[in-house]
């Protein structure tokens, strides 16, 4: 007698239906309230620095720059910017969409903080697709709760989010939601937050090129479809191109694309080529000196350290840190290859926590490893990153630190209070944040990536001397060359200059 056995209908891997990740339990476990308590802490203590950075003027002209292009968003002027001579949008500089999303928030409360909590919150949630993530890979909350611990804990996580407002940062946070969401094959929530992740930075581009790549090579296309391969190809192909070949271009006078100057050649492109085509003089443009060829080279391992160079285990997750670290080695600019502080690390680091993950779980499985440990192998090598991370954390150089009030200040606040609000002003790096926003701003200071003429269409100077022979002394007398500019007041070392 036959019996025709009916066997179970296969769902295919692909946007198969799925819980939300906050309700894929009938009931939070406390891994959960201790994930969601540490965000809080984190969010808590970055922006409570934040606020005490901010209100001790430790600030530059940057986060009133971004704050400019973020009010004139809202008041119906997308993006504009008045501070650079090359253009009168963001886009001449970079395309920083992320601050037109920041806009309806900004609303609620209009001032530079608001946007450093913005950041600090996405920033926090990325520790969220780490637990997830990990909980994931390893079968273990407790394991997934300490990757999140150790995520919140790097210091190149902390210190990004302090420098001021930086938009890679919050790339860093996108990348690893758009990342888990590929792991888990939702192909629509990857690519809303692969679209976020671009919004913050153009070379993203690159990075989810190589994930296509990495999707390729551990063979996608077969089990999940080739939209997984062609989604990230193609939309990180094309915002990349259509950003840094057209809308940068356009939006710069005479095409100058403002940041080629940190370069050699003008561009990432021509710094490599020339190295490629020309070692002779290419390679000395790229290590002038002894100690940029040891920043460089240290650069590498020092990224790693704070997780036991564990990354080097996974070598197809490293693919999608390529773009972003030969973008640092190959710049003039120490601070990109500076690994713990700053903020160049952000479009890298998603993929040494995904790489130190997989590489854990494949030190949890090794046979001859379980033989020695038994039961107590992950969470020895868990212990391991995390005392790695926290002992990197505690030698390595922080921006959670106390600064000192001036006396002087005093007389700045004063000088600020003689400025109409609306007026066109060009003004000291550190004040800049401190004055509300307006559709004319300037940094007093000559400098290429902004104005080499910042007092050409200001009415208001406010300017810091900080002793006879500083450039912006130098720079006050030069002004007052012009007849046309009068100072009308000082305070100490603070000058308020007037166009008559």
């Amino acid at each position: 007698m036959k019996t025709n056995l009916v066997q179970p209908k296969k769902e295919p891997l692909g946007d198969k239906p799925k819980l939300s990740f906050l309700t894929q339990h009938s009931a939070l476990n406390p891994q959960h309230f201790i994930l969601f308590g540490l965000i809080l802490l984190y969010v808590a203590v970055i922006f409570g620095f934040h606020v005490y950075r901010f209100n001790h003027y430790a600030y530059g002209f940057d986060l009133a720059f971004y704050q400019q292009a973020t009010w004139n968003t809202l008041h119906g002027r997308f993006l504009e910017v008045s501070a650079t001579d090359f253009s009168n949008t963001i886009f001449g500089t970079d395309a920083l969409l992320i601050l037109a999303l920041m806009a309806p928030f900004y609303a609620l409360w209009q001032s530079p903080l608001m946007l450093l909590l913005i950041e600090t919150i996405v920033v926090g949630l990325g520790a969220l697709p780490v637990y997830l993530l990990a909980r994931k890979r390893l079968g273990n909350s407790w394991a997934g709760l300490g990757f999140a611990l150790v995520y919140l804990m790097l210091l190149s996580v902390q210190n990004s989010n302090l420098y001021e407002l930086r938009e890679r940062p919050m790339a860093m946070s996108f990348l690893l939601f758009a990342f888990y969401f590929y792991e888990e094959r939702r192909f629509k929530t990857f690519i809303a937050f692969a679209v976020l992740a671009l919004c913050c930075r153009p070379e993203n581009g690159l990075v989810l090129i190589m994930l296509a790549l990495y999707g390729f090579i551990k063979g996608w296309q077969r089990d999940s479809g080739w939209r997984f391969i062609l989604g990230p190809l193609l939309l990180g192909a094309i915002w990349f191109g259509v950003v840094v070949y057209i809308i940068i271009p356009i939006a710069s006078t005479g095409g100058i694309i403002a940041l080629g100057e940190n370069f050699p050649g003008g561009s990432p492109q021509s710094a490599l080529f020339t190295a490629i085509t020309n070692p002779a003089k290419g390679f000395p443009a790229l290590f002038p000196d002894s100690s940029v060829l040891t920043g460089k080279l240290l650069y590498i391992p020092c990224l790693l350290l704070p997780m036991l160079f564990l990354p080097l285990g996974s070598p197809s997750v490293l693919l999608m840190t390529l773009p972003p670290l030969a973008l640092n080695l190959l710049s003039t600019r120490p601070i990109q290859w500076d690994a713990w502080r700053y903020h160049y690390q952000g479009s890298i680091i998603p993929w040494l926590m995904a790489g130190t993950i997989f590489t854990v779980e494949k030190l949890a499985k090794n046979a001859r490893l379980k033989g020695y440990l038994k039961n107590k192998t992950l969470p020895a090598l868990v212990g391991l990153v995390l005392l790695a991370t926290i002992s990197v954390w505690i030698f390595g150089p922080k921006e959670l630190r106390l600064l000192k009030d001036e006396p002087s200040w005093q007389d700045g606040k004063a000088l600020l209070a003689e400025i109409p609000e609306d007026a066109p002003l060009a003004i000291t790096n550190t004040w800049a944040a401190a004055v509300p926003p307006r559709q004319g701003l300037w940094f007093f200071r000559r400098r290429s990536l902004y104005s080499m003429t910042p007092e050409k269409e200001a009415q208001y100077i406010f300017a810091w001397k900080r002793g006879d022979e500083s450039r912006e002394t130098k720079l006050i007398e030069e002004v007052l060359t012009d007849p046309r500019w009068q100072k009308i007041d000082q305070r100490g070392d603070y000058v308020l200059l007037k166009r008559g």
